[in-house]
């Protein structure tokens, strides 16, 4: 948008405007730009809301923009002036989706400049001053003189008695609110008389709008405030008083506000004076100028904490609390755009948002302590201001409840309002959304209006039409807006057409059980409660009078409370739901840059210590100085960026999550959620038309507890004193207290493998909401005492690792299980740490929650993974292509950064660093889970059969795959350089070393030093290495146990040969006595004969992968120090661990000798004779155990390699025709045949 002055040859094409030619002068503060042909930088960004001033000197030939007020300074001199042709224009150059409204004079300029005229003049300086004079008669009259009875009317007596009783209850203060020191009283007829005399004069001056927005809207606002700044000390004066001789509520039944006795004597005597013609046209004036001065109200700190809007509102609540002027009011045919501008608020600038929030503070800035305070101070100013403002919006809102609809008088005019906004923004969920929609602070305050409502309302209904909402009104296509919605089951169309609703059952209403309700703190009461007990609840909503008239409204008619529900809900999806998880988004940013901004500071003072003085200066001194004031470039760049963040962090948390808004959210959840289960029980498809909104609005909430928790416990010392609301959390014991937690986490198993929501966003969405939610330290206890979540989550997570969700489903598994694998931290007491997995993390309070997994959630998925039930085979297929494709992966990642470092630029190279570390964590993660599952459950794995034969083959696949890639090899010696960061270009020459940074290659740049070093602190071998010795473990210790327990039946000498072959290769340790050491009574260790020992099938399985690379993988395995690689860990269980394996290895050389012995070798093969051709499987080439017929394509192939082709296809793989299991038929001729040949060589 570009705006200032143009003549007449100025052009306005697509292309040109306003400051693009000649004799044109513009102001752009998008941009920050002033354009005259060309443009220079000037001024300061604007936002939306501003006001700007554009003021042309013609006199000295220069043009000054302002903004709100405060001059930008002389934007253009040396202007043409006083030429023909050169008549200037006020004018303007809009973009797409921009729009403005130009003041010219009629109304009262907001911020007037000395020394210059509006273009359009104001009225007659005389008419100003002749209606200035008889409104300040009126206000004398309402303020100073009291009516008494005299002969009927509508003060008498009560008003005096109310009167008295407010000044005996308030005091003083209360008493000189009522009356000042020249108050006298006047019978009620003449006070009327007077009133009207000053009226009659007064009514031709009203026709013109200029007089009420300058002289008669000023007078009342005075009012207004003398009103607020009372109603500390004298509160029960609106109360009690109300509205002027009408009670405490007025005609109609609508709820009375905090306006004065004096506001309200006056708006009484225009009702009575006045025509109800002209009362109209004031009435409608008055409200028209207080919706455009609230859209550009700014929140001004010296103005706390009745700033930005809400003196406008709280006179505009006051007018509307009057039954004649709402009615007047509801006739109006700008009626919803005015109320569009009273839930307007204006959005501050950077500059604003740092005149708002000077003071900045984190945990860990070197800054002085009294910045925290003072930062907390602002932020609770900021939240009160706030506060103010939405109070009188639900106040305003709240009038239009109940009353007749303006198009309709059988609608509510609050249904119809929110009806009216819900068509204008359908489009606001495109990806380029059409012009004219509504600003979204407008939906952000009709949304948390709703939310109030409906925290008063949803306690009193016990149904929900999700039929008739959802099902039939999907039936009237593009007619209801809330058609343009995803739904869980897809897009409206689709499911009319394959899935329409025909039980009468899913149609009727569902059964909803409100929430309990939850126990009131006793801080709510006035109580001496204090601030930690304080922080400590979750604070309702305050309470209003107008509470009251929203629970008679919705007794008297419930279909009121269902219609607010979806039309909440539609909101939330248009614009609210967005702006949440921008929120959301914003603190995961500042989290990178509190990050990077410590790393970079560790970098400067690493590189500070390096070139000391006392170090020497070398030839590479420059180079070190460079690195250290880029790094101080970086660090005031992370600085400023963190400040802005928290700024901006700061403000959004106050709009969304601070006060009563975290309690209403979490009771509209729980509602929610019990309303999506009832939905999810019945077995039709009433589920899939929910809209996905419904669902986003329940995990937001969530993310939203969570994400506050985490700010709150960043440190590990608890603050001093209460954090201000826009960052107060509330504990694991407050929302287990309001309940509100069992009914979310409930909703969340029962749908995390719900066949009937196809959305993919939604399904991704819900389970990384779970897992999101089981990060939270206690939470994981909450998940235990959830009667639904014992019962289903355990087989609901294990059906939904499928190829889509298992990223998320995995997390949520890791959750559950973490804390007994090799290297991980044992869940011993209240804390512990957790290693192995990526970076780890502490390990929550006691119970079972935070980051030691579950016990209870472990003993279910064992038992919902066992040998016999269906499940375990499709879990285990997923899990193994999931660690081959991640791994596989990561190494083209490494290779790209190692192959192409040179010829990327550094974008490119960031994302790939980032990708790297992202990618070794799902791998460390997902071997988590096949080590999770080789330990708890071996005998998927070697008890024998066709599955086990292959589970147990294709997990030793993934073991040389694994180890292929970060032991030796290629992609292992990439990864060890990459890791390898080289000192900056010179330090090791300052130190006295040697010029390891000359023989790296070129020279790095600092962006990528920083990256490297990133990734060397977050990809740690042992963390994915750990989980795979324990896999192997875990198959040991069974099969030693199961074989007689210290090695029973299964034992064999290990003669000195064997013994000296492994020492030799690194595999084992031997005692004084020349015997292979025990394993603490858990292995033995000696070899297995090849009978039916399930250790000597492990070892033939081993032995059968075994090459020339494995040994070097193990041996690299046996020499990790596993104490100083997992410092963290419990020392003990690593030395048992490493003894074991050392066993194993010691078994597997026996085994492999005892087969050369036979004649066999230890690979598989036939001793010095190939195998027959037909005695081997097509397609892997090797020896068959139990072949059998395809029956279409007459091929035999061994039961484990058809077994694991039915993993991915019920076909023939040759023929590609489908086949089942039944359909296979055991090849005896051929069995007997391999048979034979294995005993002629040995084997048999």
């Amino acid at each position: 948008m570009q705006i200032g002055w143009a003549t007449l040859q100025c052009p306005f094409t697509a292309e040109e405007g306003v400051g693009d030619a000649p004799d044109s002068y513009a102001f752009d503060g998008k941009r920050v730009r002033k354009w005259h042909v060309s443009c220079t930088q000037y001024g300061e960004s604007w936002a939306a809301g501003d006001v700007i001033g554009c003021c042309l000197d013609l006199e000295r030939g220069e043009a000054t923009f302002y903004r709100n007020g405060r001059s930008l300074g002389v934007a253009f001199s040396g202007i043409r002036t006083m030429q023909p042709h050169l008549a200037y224009f006020p004018a303007v150059s809009l973009s797409y989706g921009e729009r403005c409204e130009l003041n010219y004079g009629a109304q009262p300029l907001l911020y007037p400049v000395s020394g210059y005229q509006p273009l359009q003049a104001a009225p007659p300086p005389n008419a100003v001053a002749a209606s200035s004079y008889l409104v300040s008669c009126l206000e004398r009259l309402v303020t100073s003189v009291q009516p008494r009875e005299g002969g009927g009317g509508c003060g008498g007596p009560d008003v005096a008695a109310a009167a008295a009783a407010v000044g005996a209850a308030g005091g003083p203060r209360a008493t000189s609110a009522l009356r000042q020191p020249s108050h006298f009283v006047v019978p009620w007829e003449s006070w009327l008389l007077m009133a009207s005399i000053a009226l009659d004069e007064l009514a031709p001056y009203l026709l013109d709008e200029h007089i009420i927005a300058a002289v008669l809207m000023p007078a009342m606002l005075r009012l207004a405030a003398g009103a607020s700044d009372g109603a500390a000390s004298a509160g029960a004066a609106a109360t009690t008083l109300g509205y002027l001789g009408a009670g405490a509520a007025g005609a109609g039944g609508s709820p009375s506000h905090g306006s004065s006795v004096a506001l309200s004597g006056l708006l009484q005597l225009l009702e009575l004076c006045l025509e109800p013609e002209m009362l109209s046209a004031v009435v409608n004036c008055l409200l028209e100028t207080l919706s455009r001065r609230c859209v550009s109200a700014a929140l001004v700190p010296e103005q706390f904490p009745y700033s930005a809007s809400c003196p406008y509102l709280g006179l505009a609540a006051a007018i509307a609390g009057r039954p004649a002027a709402r009615g007047a009011w509801l006739r109006h045919p700008n009626l919803w755009q005015m109320l569009e501008g009273f839930l307007t608020r204006k959005g501050p600038s950077p500059e604003d948002l740092r005149h708002l929030l000077p003071h900045v503070w984190w945990r860990g800035c070197s800054e002085l302590s009294g910045d925290r305070e003072r930062m907390r101070a602002g932020l609770q100013a900021l939240s009160t201001a706030i506060t103010r403002v939405e109070d009188k919006q639900y106040e305003l809102l709240c009038c239009l409840l109940g009353s007749p609809g303006a198009g309709d008088p059988r609608e509510d005019a609050l249904v119809e309002f929110l009806r009216y906004l819900v068509h204008k923004n359908r489009g606001a969920t495109r990806d380029v959304p059409p012009p004219g929609l509504s600003d979204s602070t407008v939906l952000i305050s009709a949304y948390f209006v709703l939310v109030r409502m409906l925290r008063t309302a949803l306690p009193l209904t016990h149904t929900f039409p999700a039929g008739s909402l959802f099902v039939k009104s999907s039936m009237k296509a593009d007619l209801e807006p809330v058609n343009s919605l995803v739904r869980l089951g897809g897009i409206v169309t689709h499911l009319c057409r394959e899935s329409p609703v025909t039980s009468q059952q899913e149609l009727a209403p569902l059964a909803v059980e409100p929430p309990p309700r939850p126990p009131q703190s006793p801080a709510a009461g006035g109580g001496g409660a204090s601030s930690h007990q304080q922080h400590q609840q979750l604070s309702p909503p305050p309470s209003s009078d107008a509470d009251a008239w929203v629970v008679s409204c919705v007794r008297s008619c419930p279909r009121l409370a269902w219609e607010l529900v979806d039309l909440a809900m539609a909101l939330y999806a248009f614009k609210v739901g967005g702006s949440i998880r921008m929120s959301h988004n914003l603190s995961n940013s500042l989290a990178g840059s509190l990050a990077g901004m410590e790393e970079v500071e560790r970098h400067l003072r690493r590189i500070t210590t390096a070139t000391s003085p006392g170090a020497g200066a070398g030839a590479g001194a420059g180079s070190s100085s460079s690195y250290a004031a880029y790094l101080r470039d970086a660090r005031d760049v992370f600085r400023q960026e963190v400040s802005n963040n928290i700024r901006f962090s700061s403000l959004l948390k106050v709009v969304f999550f601070s006060g009563w808004k975290q309690e209403a959210c979490l009771s509209l959840a729980a509602w929610l959620s019990r309303m999506l289960t009832a939905a999810a029980s019945l077995p039709g498809p009433l589920l899939s038309y929910v809209p996905t909104c419904y669902l986003d609005c329940i995990l937001d909430t969530l993310t939203s507890v969570r994400q506050a928790a985490q700010t709150a416990t960043a440190s590990g010392a608890p603050p001093p004193a209460p954090l201000p609301p826009a960052a107060a959390a509330p504990p694991l014991a407050a929302l287990r207290t309001h309940g509100s937690l069992g009914d979310v986490i409930g909703l969340l198993v029962v749908l995390i493998h719900e066949p009937r929501i196809c959305t993919p966003d939604a399904k991704e969405a819900l389970v990384g909401g779970l897992a999101a939610a089981l990060e939270q330290p206690g939470m994981l206890a909450e998940v235990e005492a959830s009667g639904v979540a014992r019962e289903r989550l355990a087989g609901a997570a294990v059906a939904a690792f499928d190829s889509r969700l298992w990223h998320p489903v995995s997390q949520v598994l890791l959750r559950l299980v973490r804390g007994t694998g090799f290297g991980e931290a044992q869940a011993q007491g209240h804390q512990g740490v957790m290693v192995g997995t990526g970076g780890g993390g502490r390990c929550g309070g006691g119970g079972g929650g935070g980051g030691c997994g579950s016990a209870l959630f472990r003993r279910l998925l064992v038992a919902e993974l066992r040998p016999e039930r269906p499940a375990l085979q499709p879990f285990l297929h997923r899990l193994f292509n999931m660690v081959n494709w991640a791994t596989s992966e990561f190494a083209a990642t490494v290779a790209d950064l190692h192959e192409n470092r040179s010829r990327r630029n550094l974008t490119e190279q960031q994302q790939q660093f980032r990708k790297a570390g992202i990618m070794f964590d799902i791998v460390a993660g997902l071997l988590r889970l096949l080590e999770f599952c080789a330990s708890r459950l071996p005998e998927a794995f070697t008890s024998g059969g066709p599955h086990a034969a292959l589970n147990l083959n294709r997990l030793l696949e993934v073991v040389s795959f694994v180890l292929s890639h970060l032991t030796e090899g290629s992609d292992a010696r990439r990864l060890t350089e990459l890791l390898a960061v080289p000192p900056p270009d010179g330090a090791a020459a300052t130190a006295g070393g040697p010029p390891a940074a000359a023989a790296a290659g070129p020279a790095m740049s600092s962006t990528v030093r920083i990256e490297r070093t990133l990734l060397s602190e977050k990809v740690n071998k042992v963390h994915a290495l750990a989980p795979v010795l324990g896999a192997l473990l875990g198959l040991w210790r069974d099969c030693c146990q199961r074989d007689g327990g210290g090695g029973g039946g299964m034992e064999m000498e290990v003669d000195a040969k064997v013994v000296e072959e492994a020492e030799s290769r690194g595999w084992s340790r031997t005692d004084s006595g020349g015997r292979a050491g025990s394993g603490g009574g858990s292995g033995g260790g000696g070899a297995a004969s090849s009978g039916g020992s399930r250790a000597g099938v492990l070892l033939d399985s081993l032995l059968r992968h075994w090459d020339s690379h494995m040994d070097k993988q193990m041996s690299y395995l046996r020499a990790v120090d596993w104490r100083a690689a997992l410092p963290a860990a419990d020392p003990g269980p690593l030395e048992a661990g490493a003894r074991e394996f050392a066993e194993m290895l010691a078994a597997a050389a026996a085994r492999r000798q005892q087969l050369a012995a036979s004649g066999e070798g230890g690979g598989g093969g036939g001793g010095g004779e190939e195998v027959p051709e037909e005695l081997l499987d097509p397609i892997t080439s090797s020896l068959m155990t139990d072949p059998v017929v395809l029956p279409d394509s007459q091929m035999t192939v061994d039961r484990a390699t058809i077994e694991r082709h039915f993993l991915n296809s019920l076909t023939d793989p040759f023929s590609r025709t489908p086949l089942t299991r039944e359909a296979l038929r055991s090849n005896e001729e051929l069995k007997r045949k391999i048979a034979e040949w294995r005993q002629s060589r040995g084997k048999g």
